[in-house]
């Protein structure tokens, strides 16, 4: 039940943010957050500088709006963009991944959006593209692509998300009202969960207002066990001493498998590279809570896999007091289709960022710096001093400690998305012999 429900958990942490304007006022600078129906932008790029509340990348600005359809639709506008990779990702309250726009889903094409609510009637203007949602509120996150080494590169990113923008259905069509949403009306102050099973008390409060699609009926049916069922409020005075004990004991127990999923998460493949879930995760429900508590929402194969790993090719913790080289033949080079393009990023234990002489935090395929054999082959040095005649081709690390490696592939040819032949593309990372 706990690692059923956490993904709903943290989206209610998220709307609850929304909605709290001094608090958002403080966090902002954390994350794209904006007051509900309104957009949120990033307009940099992460660094060692930062201190963020989730994984990082150095390949993207990031966007994005939490949306509450409950009084009327919502348009959210977004330019046409073609000389980029960007992906608007729509996810519910479970983080789920329920639609794209951008690169991929609509060729780059943007337009004006109209999402509607499951319960509101009534006549739509001409010319919106409508998303019918199943339920009022869903994450939208946009990212665009941006090269940290390019000049002027991050400026013309910047002015593309001042081009997004969401209007209420009721200021549509008057010029004047463009780009403006109506203050969302509160019916009831949010509810302060407490006590040690507050955990359970939230969930089947988020349960009436979300209820579980009803496929999930049967991973659903054994919570009423412990109380908790759908369409009822969990009543912890009923349960008896020995679940309550239990229930404690889960929370602490759930806490830690969930810490210990995040380091490990997703397919394990022989050159030690961790192949993370994508975010349609059907009755994978450890992979959606762990999606969840790392990443917020993670993309779809097809628009983007991840990989990462703590370890060299032979299992070895990756040390920062030793010397790696990553080295792709040229027919391992990761395919991409269009605007896509593969990123490797340097991560402390910490997931953040590391800081290095020449802030490089990542480099790939777009790194102007990066120069390939005369084979068509490309290694990639892995240390913390500059490696001597390939100073373009250094990811940095840190002095010492252990660190952590994300490999990003945007917009994956198929053999490069596919679990049965990607495999040819994550060679793994080799310690050089001093």
């Amino acid at each position: 039940a706990f690692v059923f429900g956490l993904p709903l958990t943290i989206f209610e942490r998220e709307r609850r943010l929304r909605l709290n304007e001094k608090k958002l006022e403080r966090v902002k600078h954390l994350c794209p957050c904006a007051p509900t129906n309104q957009v949120g932008h990033m307009s940099k790029l992460a660094t060692a500088a930062d201190q963020l509340p989730y994984t990082p990348n150095n390949d993207t600005v990031y966007s994005g709006a939490l949306l509450d359809l409950s009084d009327e639709p919502v348009v959210m506008s977004l330019p046409d963009i073609h000389s980029r990779y960007w992906s608007v990702q729509l996810a519910n309250n479970y983080l789920e991944n329920i639609g794209y726009i951008g690169s991929r889903a609509t060729e780059g094409k943007g337009g004006h959006h109209v999402f509607v609510g499951p319960d509101w009637q009534g006549q739509l203007p001409e010319g919106l593209i409508v998303h019918r949602m199943k339920h009022n509120t869903f994450l939208a996150a946009v990212r665009i692509g941006v090269v940290q080494e390019k000049a002027g590169d991050l400026e013309a990113v910047t002015k593309l998300q001042h081009q997004i923008h969401t209007t209420s259905l009721s200021n549509w069509g008057d010029s004047a009202k463009f780009g403006q949403v109506k203050a969302l009306r509160q019916k009831t102050k949010p509810k302060q969960y407490q006590g040690e099973l507050a955990f359970f008390e939230q969930l089947a409060d988020l349960f009436l207002r979300v209820p579980p699609a009803p496929e999930h009926a049967a991973a659903l049916a054994p919570f009423k066990t412990i109380g908790l069922q759908v369409g009822k409020s969990f009543d912890v005075a009923s349960l008896d001493a020995a679940t309550r004990k239990g229930l404690v004991r889960a929370l602490a127990d759930g806490n830690d498998i969930m810490r210990w999923k995040v380091k490990y998460r997703g397919t394990a493949y022989d050159s030690r590279w961790n192949n993370l879930h994508e975010g349609s995760y059907g009755f994978n429900y450890i992979n959606r809570a762990e999606g969840a508590l790392e990443g917020l929402i993670v993309h779809d194969r097809e628009e983007a896999v991840y990989f990462s790993t703590y370890e060299d090719g032979t299992g070895q913790l990756l040390d920062a007091t030793k010397q790696y080289r990553l080295h792709f033949s040229k027919d391992a080079l990761p395919p991409v289709i269009d605007n896509g393009f593969w990123s490797l990023t340097m991560y402390g234990t910490d997931f953040q960022l590391v800081p290095n002489a020449i802030d490089r935090f990542a480099i790939g395929d777009r790194s102007e710096s990066l120069k390939y054999n005369e084979d068509g082959s490309l290694d990639i040095y892995i240390q913390h001093q500059p490696p001597e005649g390939h100073e373009g081709n250094w990811l940095p690390t840190a002095p010492s400690g252990m660190f952590r490696i994300n490999y990003r592939i945007y917009r994956p040819a198929a053999e490069a998305s596919n679990p049965e032949t990607l495999r040819k593309y994550i060679p793994g990372i080799k310690k050089v012999e001093e």
